[in-house]
């Protein structure tokens, strides 16, 4: 029970909830589009899949920059977010995206072999280790901003950048293994039992880090309470219960416990994989609810 103040309020001046409006569809598909993007990039160097590297350094350099510059009030001053490296994930992220996008050019042109005397051969594993240590932090330090929101319960956790990561991974892993089988570019990891068995690994480990992040944030605070409350029962339930859960994770697991292989079965699990991976980055934005900063409630009616 959250008490009598369990209503969302808006911009009423009593007590109550207000949701977060600040961040909404764009930095969620900005968002998503980069951690898939550097998940796929990592994913397709795993494989040697140079056409899945392209579209991840592509999915990440113009869909995560494109919906950074659709928030932003003043784009012509987004340089300015660099300077704060010392005390800022943005501004550490902002480095990492560039690093990743010009270092991971440079590998994919290596591995396509087009850079035949400009790269000294000696320098091939450094660029290599550049782009993929840029690619882990984009992967990264969004859930590490999102945690430093010490006003939003269902933000201010630690596993927020497991959440990413995870999810960037799992989702780089699907999209690249779809890409391939479909292109018949990786054709020789049909038979694989790695990567079916790594992506249930990556579903399950998903599905406890929502739970957990559900729990943490519960227990965590009446906010967290409330963020609870709209993912599990109230409006978001339906969204959050089919697309994240049902969708997003079960419908996948259980086509690679049932062994169901081929192009076709990739694409569809990878299909679900993202699908419930972009609602839930939608979601975390929508549910997102402020501690109310006061209430006229006695302590004792509040539990």
């Amino acid at each position: 029970m959250l008490g009598h103040s369990s209503s969302i309020v808006g911009d009423e001046f009593r007590p109550g909830f207000r949701l977060q409006t600040h961040w909404g569809w764009s930095m969620a598909a900005a968002f998503f589009l980069g951690e898939v993007g550097a998940g796929l990039f990592l994913a397709s160097l795993f494989l040697d899949f140079v056409d899945g590297m392209m579209l991840g350094i592509a999915l990440t350099a113009v869909g995560k920059s494109g919906g950074h510059l659709l928030h932003l009030g003043q784009p012509l001053r987004a340089w300015r977010a660099i300077v704060k490296l010392d005390r800022s994930w943005v501004s550490r992220g902002l480095l990492a995206i560039v690093l990743f996008t010009g270092f991971g050019v440079l590998h994919v042109l290596d591995a396509a072999q087009l850079t035949a005397g400009l790269l000294p051969r000696a320098l091939s594993p450094l660029v290599t280790g550049i782009s993929a240590a840029a690619a882990v932090v984009v992967m990264l330090y969004q859930g590490f901003a999102m945690s430093h929101s010490s006003a939003i319960a269902l933000w201010s956790s630690g596993l927020m950048p497991v959440i990413s990561v995870t999810y960037a991974s799992l989702g780089g892993l699907a999209l690249a293994t779809a890409l391939g089988l479909e292109t018949g570019s990786a054709e020789r990891f049909a038979g694989s039992a790695l990567i079916p068995t790594l992506e249930l690994a990556l579903i399950g480990y998903a599905l406890v880090m929502n739970l957990s992040l559900l729990h943490a944030a519960y227990y965590g605070s009446r906010g967290g309470q409330k963020s609870v409350e709209l993912l599990l029962k109230g409006d978001l339930s339906k969204w959050f219960l089919s697309l994240v859960f049902a969708i997003g994770l079960i419908f996948p697991a259980a086509m690679i416990a049932f062994g169901l292989q081929g192009p076709a079965a990739a694409i569809w699990s990878a299909a679900a994989i993202l699908l419930g991976y972009f609602a839930l980055r939608v979601l975390l934005f929508k549910a997102a609810v402020y501690d109310p900063m006061q209430s006229f409630i006695a302590r004792t009616q509040r539990v």
